[in-house]
């Protein structure tokens, strides 16, 4: 089995999962094609092996004050044929976010290029689920999320960043290349599961209310996630959050800091032929794959690989979802 079960898991098919999660969103209050759009994303990521970016968020989105708030439609605010600018009517970015890489896949398959932003909305979920739509339709996407005060700057002792990841996408004859990172040391929806099962992680990737470098998911979530790689990581963040501005971040509370989704799209065909592009493509990764392997590697993997593979393996195994994550759904 891909997954070891343990007593603190439970393993069920991702078609149970998702029922699982469609009764707990709309219990919540979304309407069922909403909750579809949000449940698809989150069992995908389990699918793909990120359990904490499955249906636990789906506890998160209950405990969060936005959840509470009253929303408005899905608007686009400001449009020209290559750009467009959404408001997301305080929608989860689950939901406002498709609708942008939608957007920005079909003005790009129109006039070649498209940037969208989306504003007024919060977690997004995971980019490459956005950015596999954009390459699989033949095209190249970028896309940052910027996020409210969750990531303490180098030399700080508080959170003034989001976790703010950052991911790629480009078309290939297979599947596509998506690379996709958060600039924080870890996300925090892990640090949210983590701090649900009294969970410490291997080292200090966050600091606790005094400031102060800490393992512990419970003293993190009081104070910040640390940036990955130093400056490095914190110079990075500091840019996509820059990006969310452009996004339209301040329009939701007049605040800079704050959630801002950007894409942007083009086609290939801007510079050379999609096939002459996929097969280069396809010789450099063959080219990487190929290469002499240290000892005790068994395979040199491209990034966005194992995600594909094991999405395919838990098809048929199952997802695992901690029972303590399970109960508090059943709870709703």
């Amino acid at each position: 089995m891909l997954d070891h079960d343990s007593p603190s898991t439970l393993r069920m098919p991702h078609a149970e999962a998702h029922a699982l999660g469609m009764r707990a969103l709309t219990r919540l209050g979304l309407a069922e094609a909403e909750a579809r759009t949000v449940c698809d994303h989150l069992v995908d990521n389990m699918l793909c092996g990120y359990a904490f970016a499955g249906l636990p968020r789906i506890l998160a989105m209950a405990d969060s004050r936005e959840m509470q708030a009253p929303r408005t439609p899905v608007t686009v605010i400001h449009e020209t044929p290559l750009s467009a600018l959404i408001d997301g009517g305080n929608h989860v970015g689950y939901i406002s976010v498709a609708k942008a890489a939608d957007m920005a896949v079909e003005k790009a398959r129109a006039g070649g290029f498209a940037v969208v932003g989306v504003c007024n909305s919060w977690f997004s979920g995971r980019n490459s689920y956005y950015l596999e739509r954009v390459a699989r339709a033949g095209l190249i996407g970028i896309h940052t999320a910027s996020g409210s005060a969750m990531v303490v700057p180098s030399g700080a002792t508080r959170p003034a960043l989001g976790t703010n990841p950052i991911a790629f996408a480009l078309p290939s004859r297979d599947d596509p290349l998506i690379f996709d990172m958060g600039t924080g040391a870890t996300m925090w929806g892990e640090v949210l599961l983590k701090a649900l099962l009294g969970e410490d992680f291997d080292e200090a990737v966050g600091v606790d209310a005094a400031g102060t470098p800490t393992k512990s998911a419970r003293a993190i979530v009081d104070g910040g996630v640390l940036p990955f790689g130093g400056h490095k990581g914190y110079g990075l963040s500091l840019v996509i959050q820059s990006l969310g501005m452009l996004a339209g971040a301040r329009r939701r509370r007049g605040e800079v800091l704050d959630f801002g989704f950007l894409f942007i799209v083009f086609s290939p065909t801007l510079l050379m032929p999609l096939d002459e592009f996929t097969t280069q493509l396809a010789e450099l990764i063959g080219k990487i794959k190929a290469l002499p392997r240290q000892p005790g590697v068994d395979e040199i993997r491209i990034p966005s690989e194992r995600s594909f593979r094991e999405r395919e393996i838990r098809r048929h195994e199952g997802v695992l979802l901690e029972r303590a994550v399970h109960e508090r759904l059943l709870a709703f």
